[in-house]
């Protein structure tokens, strides 16, 4: 069956080898590593904007907002998931490249367990005091009430999204994308297909999208998990990778080589969600509108970083395979093929989305003065959405060595050097807006370059060293 989005990317890779700016078995290589993960992402974040969209028409503004209230939350949760998910794919891309793919198995039954045993508390936490936590933002009831709502029924899903993204990561990490594109975005067509259904058949509003989320969630895992047991899935195949249920003793050096690669990741994503508490507060101060739009614009510039996410996957994999097999120049000719070849694809996806700012921004209202007021933030969300594209392709790269500080240093320089202090200068001064579009800008591509400046030094490679299985 023709697939638009594979074409697009293998015949983009062949046109820039034909061009000499990248070497075409390497191209073919990123390229088919690289659309399984950007089509699951097109699906997820698309059920992400489309989630939002359903509620802001069934419920109003109020659902909208308590809904970002709650996402802050629910983001600090799984932050420690995606860090253990992140530091998992090169553990396992360096053990699967070996003589002994099956070293990589204990990595991920690890990874899942680590990644549970710190997600249960929070689950546990929003659970009891959804309430009080929604009321540090607002005290506005209805805000309150649907945010609330939110957190403390969709916290149930953080158990299993946890779950789903380590066990993507892992088979990203045995150089198959294709498996969790699959079981994923499926997952994600039945969360949009279940939140027409319970916010609009049963009209249960903010509480059906939470229930959609925990049902998706919950088959995608129950699907992961019987592929890694039985080694494959009906129509979808075999796995590259297979997890005993009786997996034998805990091991102690395997967990402390886990944390040493995702503590710098989890540190990263915690930080990514922290800065978001005052900057809510600080939104809040430019204008009663501003949350809302910025809201939307941070949706459409990682709806756009749906590229991005495949092109770090792929790298990381490629690199961290290379690696294990000791051939460093072949990580660092994959690490600037990916550089260039992902860098053409955002500078594209950018524009479109520039150009098309209204029609985008039409989408998450019908009113004129909202869509006016969302456009120039969704032009500025392109713009934006290039740097963090270079930033997520140059984080694959170091992810792939199991040099992750890095990737913290840019994520924070632009979060707290510049970020949040342009912002401030929005809410404090006559700079406004100005300033908001300016951070935006500023947060993704100060990131870029530093985590940049760091793979071209090209002093990751020596950062990786053999690692010793686990028996």
């Amino acid at each position: 069956m023709f697939n638009p989005i594979v074409w697009a990317f293998r015949s983009l890779a062949s046109q820039l080898a034909g061009v000499g700016v990248i070497d075409d078995h390497r191209g073919q290589r990123i390229a088919d590593l690289a659309w399984p993960r950007v089509l699951t992402m097109v699906a997820r974040l698309s059920l992400r904007v489309t989630d939002i969209a359903m509620v802001g028409v069934a419920v109003g503004s109020a659902g909208l907002v308590g809904i970002s209230f709650a996402v802050v939350y629910w983001q600090f949760a799984f932050a420690f998931g995606l860090g253990i998910a992140g530091g998992t794919i090169g553990l396992v891309a360096q053990r699967y490249g070996t003589d002994r793919p099956n070293a990589a198995a204990p990595v991920i039954a690890h990874s899942l367990l680590l990644g549970l045993a710190v997600t249960l508390p929070f689950v546990v936490t929003y659970w009891a005091g959804s309430g009080a936590l929604i009321r540090v933002f607002s005290e506005d009831a209805a805000i309150v009430r649907y945010g609330s709502t939110y957190l403390r029924v969709g916290a149930f899903a953080l158990l299993f999204l946890t779950c789903n993204v380590v066990a993507s990561r892992a088979l990203a990490g045995a150089d198959n994308t294709r498996i969790p594109m699959s079981i994923r975005a499926t997952g994600a067509v039945v969360n949009i297909a279940l939140n027409a259904l319970l916010i609009f058949g049963l009209q249960l509003g903010v509480f059906g999208a939470a229930v959609a989320s925990v049902i998706a969630e919950g088959l995608v895992s129950v699907s992961f998990a019987y592929g890694f047991v039985r080694g494959g899935l009906p129509v979808i195949g075999p796995f590259p990778l297979a997890v005993s249920v009786s997996e034998p003793r805990l091991h102690v050096g395997l967990v402390r080589q886990l944390l040493r690669t995702s503590l710098p990741l989890i540190g990263q994503r915690l930080g990514n969600v922290v800065v978001r508490f005052p900057l809510l507060v600080l939104l809040a101060m430019v204008g009663p509108t501003v949350v809302a739009s910025w809201e939307v614009a941070r949706r459409v510039r990682n709806l756009l970083n749906a590229s991005g996410a495949g092109f770090s996957t792929s790298v990381s994999s490629l690199v961290g395979q290379a690696l294990g097999q000791s051939d460093e120049r072949l990580a660092v000719a994959f690490g600037r093929d990916t550089v260039v070849f992902s860098a053409i694809v955002y500078v594209l996806s950018g524009a479109l989305v520039f150009a098309l700012a209204p029609v985008v921004a039409g989408l998450f209202s019908r009113d004129p003065e909202t869509i006016a007021r969302m456009t120039p933030f969704v032009r500025v969300a392109s713009v934006s959405s290039v740097g963090l594209g270079l930033f997520r392709t140059y984080e694959g790269v170091l992810k792939g060595s199991g040099e992750n500080r890095w990737t913290l240093y840019g994520r924070l320089f632009g979060l707290y050097v510049l970020l949040l202090p342009v912002t401030y200068l929005g809410a404090t001064t006559s700079l406004g807006l100005r300033a908001v579009f300016a951070a935006l800008v500023a947060e993704t591509w100060g990131a870029a370059l530093v985590t940049g400046y760091r793979v071209r030094s090209g002093k990751w490679t020596v950062t990786s060293q053999p690692h010793p299985t686990a028996d």
